[in-house]
């Protein structure tokens, strides 16, 4: 038995393990606790008919005296579901009677369980897979997205302290204006992490776990929608799950709450039905460069989100493995660890360098020789001019990553832009490219509630044609086009949450 790739995750509370969770809640009134659970009846089952849906996460074992009832409560839901073609992860805890509550889970039925990584003295998550291959069942190891070890992932892998994707205002609390560095909507996402992701732990499936804002009220369609995209848009799952209000107008048939399981179910099927997206590869003449590990996983990974948040796109490099062969494809790197290269690496680097390229970095590594100049524009930086192009070194290397982000914006220029939105408001985008170079996508996300209106994007080149995809249509569009600039732009129409521009290249 092993992993399956292809699993859409969703959370099925349900048993005495959830009626426990309920009975804490700030809103126990919800209608989800009745004296008989009907999540745990089988025939809540038929709630996922035609979706895409078809592997259940359920809670096994949370190391409580509710353990063995929970269990018990769960035997009819697991067999009713095996017979419907579902599969069932459980959730559990480490610790004492590990092994027991794991083999009475393959028992059960159970295909695999989530399990916690275990976190080391100093702090890091850390968890071999190795020391699960004596378990009954394979194991999805999850980790705090800020102390993960990409080393120790298993096939398939979870974080948690994922954000819920959407738009903050981080200049006002309540009525009360607070000062910021803009006075922009602050638009939350995963997206650079699942990006992260890929490179760090290639060949490998992340599922996201999002804790849902607390509120009585049930959440919109849209927020449901955006949370699917934010994560499928990049390559990752996010593990579906309902609030409380939302299951329990489920359960009473209200209008509101099946019209948004509706859209839940219908952008699942938009991303299911076209799998070879996420094999595209992110593209960008930006490599961020660092081994995203320890003391250097913060301001690295903080700057991947900034420079998300400018829609600045970039590849991503693990430090440890980058530049062993000479560099290509690439018109300039953010080195973001203080750690310097090794002789190889600097050799490719230099020759990088002088062949044009751009090198931002913490510390001057180049020859001895050449003397430093500032531009007035970059203040607290040194130009190292070399051959055809530059070395931008950090006085005092790198600290703040929002001063990182929008100097490395100002240093790679608009000029060289994939891919651009203009009147972007609060929307992101994520650009690939497929096998070939033939076919290139640009997913859009709207993040805000209201409709995303008088949106342009733009991709240098000039492509043979393109096509927009949305969730709510079978059939892609046809979409105008006129050249601007060096490149080509498109006028999307209104969209709530999300649509894709697929665009065919001249080769």
């Amino acid at each position: 038995m092993s992993l399956n790739p292809k699993w859409v995750p969703m959370r099925w509370p349900c048993g005495p393990i959830e009626a426990a969770r309920i009975a804490k809640s700030p809103h126990p009134d919800s209608g989800i606790a009745q004296p008989a659970d009907p999540w745990a009846n089988p025939a809540a089952l038929q709630l996922l008919k035609g979706t895409p849906i078809n592997c259940l996460v359920v809670d096994w074992a949370a190391g409580t005296t509710d353990d063995q009832a929970q269990q018990r409560a769960l035997a009819p839901l697991i067999a009713a579901g095996r017979e419907l073609g579902l599969s069932f992860v459980g959730k559990l805890r480490s610790g004492e009677g590990l092994a027991a509550n794991v083999a009475a889970a393959a028992t059960a039925g159970l295909e695999a369980v989530m399990l916690d990584a275990p976190a080391s003295p100093n702090g890091s998550a850390t968890g071999s897979a190795s020391a699960t291959h004596s378990l009954a069942l394979p194991v999805i190891l999850g980790f705090p997205r800020d102390t993960i070890d990409w080393a120790r992932t298993t096939q398939i892998f979870s974080t948690t302290a994922n954000v819920w994707p959407g738009v903050v205002l981080p200049t006002m609390t309540g009525d009360t204006g607070i000062g910021g560095p803009t006075g922009d909507p602050w638009v939350d996402s995963n997206g650079w992490f699942v990006l992260l992701a890929r490179r760090m732990a290639p060949h490998r499936s992340l599922w996201l776990e999002i804790d849902l804002p607390p509120s009585s009220a049930p959440l919109t369609a849209q927020s449901y929608c955006r949370a699917i995209a934010d994560s499928r848009a990049y390559g990752a799952h996010w593990v579906l799950a309902l609030d409380d209000a939302t299951r329990a107008g489920i359960l009473r048939a209200h209008p509101q709450a099946l019209a948004t399981w509706q859209s839940i179910a219908q952008t699942l099927a938009f991303f299911g039905d076209h799998p070879e997206w996420p094999a595209f590869e992110p593209m960008g003449v930006l490599a961020v460069v660092s081994d995203f590990s320890g003391k250097n996983l913060f301001l690295s990974g903080e700057a991947l989100n900034l420079l998300s948040r400018r829609h600045v796109q970039f590849e991503i490099l693990n430090r440890r493995q980058a530049f062993a062969a000479p560099v290509t494809g690439l018109k300039a790197i953010l080195w973001a660890d203080d750690d310097q290269p090794g002789s190889v690496q600097l050799n490719h680097l230099l020759a990088f360098i002088q062949a044009g390229g751009l090198l931002i970095a913490p510390a001057y590594w180049g020859p001895a020789a050449i003397e430093p100049r500032q531009e007035s524009w970059l203040p607290g930086y040194s130009i190292y001019n070399l051959g055809k192009g530059r070395i931008a070194v950090a006085s005092g290397g790198f600290s703040d990553p929002y001063q990182l982000a929008r100097d490395t914006h100002l240093l790679v220029g608009r000029q060289n832009d994939l891919a651009r939105l203009f009147n972007p408001g609060t929307t992101g985008c994520f650009t690939g490219i497929g096998p070939g170079r033939r076919k290139q996508i640009v997913h859009v996300v709207n993040y805000a509630e209201r409709a995303s209106r008088f949106l342009a994007v733009w991709v240098n080149g000039n492509p043979h044609q393109a096509s927009l995809w949305s969730p709510a249509s079978q059939v892609p569009r046809p979409l105008d086009h006129h050249p601007e600039s060096s490149g080509t732009s498109f006028e999307l129409p209104e969209f709530s949450v999300n649509c894709v521009l697929e665009i065919e290249r001249i080769a």
